[in-house]
């Protein structure tokens, strides 16, 4: 069998690329990405390089996905701009979304849409998987916090930036195109990820708060927060990947619905985060110094796309339930180690 990936150089596509070829022997992948592989996902993919075919270009340009095979199985479609605002290493300040509100809009919107197209096309297709984020639902959930409950998949979405809205706009598409031409497609909805190749690129340039931990407790430092109390839904990305590939896998009879949340299904703490850390790495600890933090999160968020999601229908259908946090962040911890070169 084969499998198209889009973004496949990038963070949780290059985890689901190397888990399928791991746990398929006989298969093969196409990686597409707008990007040559860097030396770190190049590291990466070294144990099944020989079964990756790449394919660099454009998501938004029809004559890219003219040149892709046509044999193939199964497509994941995770290439996106993600643009959050972060500082470089020069200390400037950049607002992707400010500086160029129409790369996000057309990468995320019509890159979905030559993806579905494409998709269609395929004489072999058994299923497309269309990734999408927690950042569709609403920064804020009336009365989630006085009685906390799991955030479901229906109900509660309210996109509000640029990301968020052309993510949920994907999943519109998705849902039009099955019904227009029967297309096998699903959606899911992913948490905070963290795990193996989390790195900044030039479409991604995010540090959760598992991630920085992590990086923290590998190297052997104290970390600095703002609040030992923000909180946060994290899932560990070997385990989205292995989410993806049951999907990809059920049958049409399996699956009741299109759309999925893949995420921990349950809160953490900053300092749930850090004592797990600690268990992996002796001595680790964290100081709360207020402004200028490592770690920033904002203790006030606690509802919404903050909180817990609801995974019961990715348990029910899939069978999948991720590993406990407290074995995750020891796991992520490890392999830090065993990779010193993953950039932080």
């Amino acid at each position: 069998m084969k499998v198209v990936v889009t973004g496949g150089g990038g963070f949780v596509m290059a985890n689901f690329l190397r888990h399928w070829l791991e746990a398929e022997p006989t298969d093969t992948a196409v990686c597409v990405d707008a990007a040559p592989l860097d030396a770190a996902a190049t590291r990466y993919f070294a144990p099944v390089a020989d079964r990756i075919e790449l394919a660099q270009g454009d998501v938004t340009a029809q004559e890219m996905w003219a040149q892709l095979p046509k044999d193939a199985d199964f497509v994941v479609h995770g290439a996106a701009v993600t643009p959050h605002a972060f500082i470089d290493a020069s200390g400037r300040q950049h607002d992707p979304e400010r500086e160029d509100p129409v790369r996000v809009l057309t990468v995320n919107i019509l890159g979905t849409a030559r993806a579905l197209d494409w998709a269609r096309t395929l004489s072999r297709l058994r299923r497309v998987v269309y990734v999408s984020t927690g950042s569709v639902y609403a920064d804020i959930v009336a009365g989630q916090e006085e009685r906390p409950f799991p955030l479901p998949e229906d109900g509660y979405v309210g996109p509000y930036a640029l990301y968020d809205v052309s993510k949920y706009s994907g999943e519109l598409i998705a849902r039009r195109f099955r019904q227009l031409y029967d297309l096998p497609v699903a959606s899911v909805r992913l948490s905070s990820v963290f795990g193996p190749l989390d790195r900044p690129t030039s479409v991604r340039n995010v540090r959760n708060a598992a991630n920085l931990v992590a990086h923290a407790a590998a190297q052997g430092r104290r970390l600095s927060v703002a609040s030992a109390e923000a909180i946060g839904d994290y899932v560990y990305a070997p385990d989205v990947a292995d989410a993806l590939r049951r999907l990809l896998l059920a049958s049409k009879e399996a699956l009741h619905h299109d759309t999925y949340n893949i995420a921990g299904g349950a809160t953490a703490t900053v300092a749930d985060l850090a004592a797990h850390a600690a268990a992996a790495a002796p001595g680790f600890s964290i100081e709360t110094v207020g402004l200028g933090a490592d770690v920033g999160a904002d203790p006030a968020r606690r509802t919404g796309r903050w909180a817990a999601y609801d995974i019961s229908r990715a348990a029910a259908d899939l069978g999948w339930r991720p590993r406990p946090l407290r074995d995750a962040m020891r796991a992520y911890v490890a392999w830090l180690r065993e990779n010193p070169r993953q950039p932080t």
